[in-house]
């Protein structure tokens, strides 16, 4: 039923935007490792972009319609009956943790530019609203539901029994609950500045932002099985340390190094708080589900040379990963308050092909003391497009 409304929805928006006319544009298009060795394509996220005029002269006004879907993977780190960490108690969860994620999000947004910058394409302050959905549906990992040898998964064990209660609440997981689906609905507001010089292989400058979202359990549409609030906060630095341009290209360059910090402050309230919406964003481990969550990537990039365009070029990013978890515990049954932290560092080595298609492979190592004991290393590769 939730995924019947929400491609009604998807649907209606569709039909309502080809009557009016509008721009249409893949940001992105991304791969899993784990599904058909990253060749093909796992997920999509695109948008529409209504046509409307400049509400203030020199400034960008913009009301579009974003959608993102497709598949990723999830590792569950808290028992969904209790919410208590499995690393406190290997012993008792002596089973796979990773498991697959079907996911449709949507966003309809309107963003307005104030303060027009000769050195980029954004303004320096913009305010923005927006309304999201999101549905998600789990299940096993694609490659235990085509193995005979493994028998026991994340949600059934060995015997083809449920592992976690199938017609109740989960409080240590509530988008697995029931049907191991979720429908969540929310209000998201926010202001960036952008004060950054951004030419491909060479960056200078500060950029940021503040942002709120709203998505109580009484929203419109929602099922019930989120109910949380969302403050997060941004900031994001960098200088180019080299550059060495070409004689007689310009504007291009045979080498540039680049030195960027990006800083990034959860604050999350709420008793019902999905997976997505909690932690950070970093490489390799999660930050520990907590009312505060903090992370910070250094990374120094090794660009060029640029090849026959500016958007054609190789690079090299050399990245250190931290990210910690503050106060309350999540979706906990007992109130517990943790102060833990992960990290990883690694390389990411990238080659670009006119600003569209991106190749890559990743390599590093992750120290996560809260869900294992030792070190431990993983590597990525894959494509993505944007069109």
């Amino acid at each position: 039923m939730k995924r019947i409304i929400l491609s009604v929805i998807i649907f209606l928006l569709s039909v309502s935007l080809g009557a009016i006319g509008f721009g249409y544009h893949v940001f992105d298009i991304r791969t899993e490792p784990e599904f058909a060795e990253g060749i093909f394509p796992t997920s999509v996220k695109y948008q529409f972009n209504f046509p409307v005029p400049d509400l203030i002269e020199n400034c960008k006004t913009e009301f579009a319609f974003r959608l993102d879907n497709g598949l990723v993977y999830r590792t569950l780190r808290q028992d969904p009956v209790t919410g208590e960490y499995y690393a406190e108690n290997p012993s008792l969860y002596d089973f796979p943790h990773e498991y697959t994620v079907h996911f449709d999000e949507f966003n309809l947004f309107f963003a307005q530019g104030f303060v027009d910058t000769s050195f980029s394409d954004n303004d320096l302050i913009t305010l923005f609203f927006s309304i999201d959905g999101r549905f998600e549906m789990a299940f096993e990992r694609l490659s235990w539901m085509k193995s005979e040898s493994e028998t026991a998964g994340v949600f059934w064990d060995e015997h083809g029994n449920y592992r976690f209660p199938s017609d109740s609440f989960l409080p240590g997981a509530p988008e697995l609950s029931d049907d191991r689906s979720m429908f969540q609905t929310s209000l998201t507001f926010g202001l960036k500045f952008d004060y950054m010089r951004d030419s491909v292989t060479r960056r200078d400058g500060i950029r940021g932002g503040s942002y709120f979202r709203y998505a109580p359990s009484w929203m419109l549409l929602t099922d019930g099985s989120g109910d949380f609030a969302l403050w997060w906060n941004e900031i994001e630095a960098s200088y180019t340390l080299f550059d060495e341009p070409m004689a007689t290209d310009e504007g291009l360059s045979w080498f540039s190094i680049v030195l960027d910090d990006k800083l990034v402050y959860r604050f999350i309230s709420g008793e019902k708080v999905p997976q997505y919406a909690a932690g950070g964003e970093m490489w390799g481990p999660d930050v520990p589900m907590s009312q505060h969550a903090i992370t910070n990537r250094l990374s120094i990039t090794f660009y060029g040379p640029q090849i026959k365009s500016r958007d054609t070029y190789p690079s090299i990013t050399i990245f250190w990963d931290l990210g910690w978890g503050l106060g309350k515990r999540l979706n906990s049954v007992e109130p517990v308050r943790i102060s833990e932290s992960v990290g990883s560092y690694g390389i990411r080595c990238c080659f670009v092909i006119v600003g569209i298609a991106e190749f890559y492979y990743e390599i590093g190592c992750s120290y996560d003391p809260v869900f294992n004991e030792d070190p431990y290393v993983e590597q990525k590769f894959g494509f993505s497009v944007g069109i």
